[in-house]
């Protein structure tokens, strides 16, 4: 089974996606593993990316093939993207997954990874609440300062938002005005 959550940056798509496989490996005493979109950007050699927030950024055709093996196997490779080497790397292999869960801003996308999926559900943040959580987050995790940030807020996440990631509401099985508001199903 396959759970694709997406939404905006910052929209609360790892918190949900850790508690949700905190819940269900603990409720139905399976593995259940999570996959982030940010693990499966294209590395630097292959192709130059500023907007990491853009479709084309993501190498959607490893993260089928690792999806797809998924299906065939029950194993997922967890991946890890660099953000200073710009490069992805294997971290681990993990074999009898029941459940695995899929997050990013493009979890259901591309039709050939939504055909895949179980339940799609989409993450419908306020702007206002997304992009503090992302200036709040990179600061932390990514080194990234509020300067740096308001410039690819200015220049790319508002703009690939609208254009493409809002998109992925009218696809999914279920929307969530907010992150809490699936946390409290949970």
């Amino acid at each position: 089974m396959i759970i694709a959550v997406a939404g905006g940056s910052g929209s609360g798509k790892t918190t949900v996606s850790r508690a949700m496989k905190h819940s269900y490996s603990q409720r139905f005493d399976i593995n259940v593993e999570v996959v982030s979109m940010d693990d499966y950007y294209k590395n630097e050699n292959e192709e130059r990316f500023d907007n990491y927030d853009h479709p084309d950024a993501f190498d959607t055709d490893l993260l089928y093939g690792d999806i797809q093996e998924f299906l065939d196997t029950g194993s997922i490779v967890k991946r890890s993207y660099d953000y200073v080497t710009k490069k992805s790397s294997i971290i681990h292999d993990r074999s009898n997954v029941k459940l695995l869960i899929i997050e990013g801003l493009y979890a259901f996308y591309e039709k050939k990874i939504r055909d895949m999926c179980s339940l799609k559900v989409y993450l419908d943040t306020e702007e206002e609440i997304r992009l503090q959580r992302r200036i709040l987050r990179d600061l932390r995790e990514r080194s990234i300062t509020v300067e740096e940030n308001m410039k690819m807020i200015k220049r790319f996440v508002r703009q690939m938002h609208g254009r493409y990631v809002e998109r992925q509401k009218r696809l999914a099985d279920r929307v969530f005005v907010d992150s809490e508001e699936v946390l409290m199903l949970l």
